[in-house]
């Protein structure tokens, strides 16, 4: 499980956050500018939606999450053909450098952490997360339960908190979904989306995190999202 975020790390993503901010933080990080606070760290937070597929804590001594980073320049996400499932009006898929390919709204930009990878609206307020890591004991289900019963300690306000088993491709998967007050005040409450499940050796977990207000426009991306989503083949399991 991801280490509980300190201040420093929380989201200062604001709602009405605009593309501009954001692309002054990749060209700052990217320049090799150094501001402070890591920017991309107080942008997306290290513990976004406080959620991993590790079933054991971080070692003792261990350090939180290193700062989210933006694609590094030759390995932007490409878009491409997936069939059958080519994506709906309004979205792209695409080829991952990890491997994988999935379909998120145009425009989205992408992030990754030592953990994970995220694509992330413009404005900031809609945050897609893809985790891949090797399967653990207790599968999807139980790292799902394992998740929301830490809930209250990695999302602030966690609350109306539930953990079903579901399937997923025929495969055994966990859907966990849950409201929270955001990282930050001025985020405003959130409710997020999130399925994990088993895949030949590898555990994939995809979520959606946005406004409470957008709920609609939140199931759509995850389902959109899960609907599309192709697992890379065998090898590494990094962003």
């Amino acid at each position: 499980m991801a280490p509980r975020p300190t201040a420093r790390q929380r989201v200062a993503t604001r709602r009405g956050l605009g593309l501009g901010a954001v692309a002054v933080v990749v060209v700052l990080v990217a320049g090799g500018v150094v501001v402070g606070a890591d920017p991309l760290r107080s942008l997306f937070g290290a513990g976004e939606e406080g959620r991993g597929t590790s079933s054991a804590p971080p070692a003792p001594g261990g350090s939180a999450s290193p700062p989210v980073t933006p694609s590094a320049a030759g390995s932007t996400p490409t878009p491409v053909s997936v069939a059958p499932g080519a994506p709906p009006s309004g979205y792209r898929t695409f080829a991952d450098p990890q491997g994988f390919a999935i379909a998120v709204p145009e425009g989205y930009q992408r992030a990754t952490d030592d953990q994970r990878v995220f694509y992330v609206s413009p404005d900031g307020a809609f945050r897609v997360g893809i985790r891949v890591k090797m399967s653990v004991p207790g599968g999807p289900l139980g790292v799902m339960r394992q998740a929301h019963a830490k809930g209250p300690d990695t999302n602030p306000g966690y609350r109306a908190g539930t953990v079903v088993t579901t399937t997923h491709h025929e495969l055994p998967a966990a859907l966990w979904e849950f409201t929270w007050n955001g990282f930050d005040p001025a985020e405003g409450p959130r409710h997020t989306y999130d399925l994990c499940w088993d895949q030949n050796g590898r555990m994939y977990d995809i979520w959606v995190s946005a406004p409470v207000d957008e709920l609609a426009a939140a199931k759509r991306h995850f389902d959109t999202a899960v609907a599309t989503f192709v697992p890379g083949v065998p090898g590494s399991v990094t962003p």
